[in-house]
């Protein structure tokens, strides 16, 4: 078990930078796709 939580601790470490990024491209292509959507819809 301990060497599971080694695994999980690096993993967790990895997903946060990753769920980090993840969130900073969504915030900054939301805008993008509500703004093309207004264009082809519009």
């Amino acid at each position: 078990m301990a060497g599971h939580d080694e695994n999980f601790k690096d993993d967790s470490g990895l997903l946060s930078v990753f769920l980090g990024l993840a969130v900073l491209v969504g915030m900054s292509a939301l805008p993008a796709t509500i703004g093309w959507v207004q264009l082809a819809t519009g």
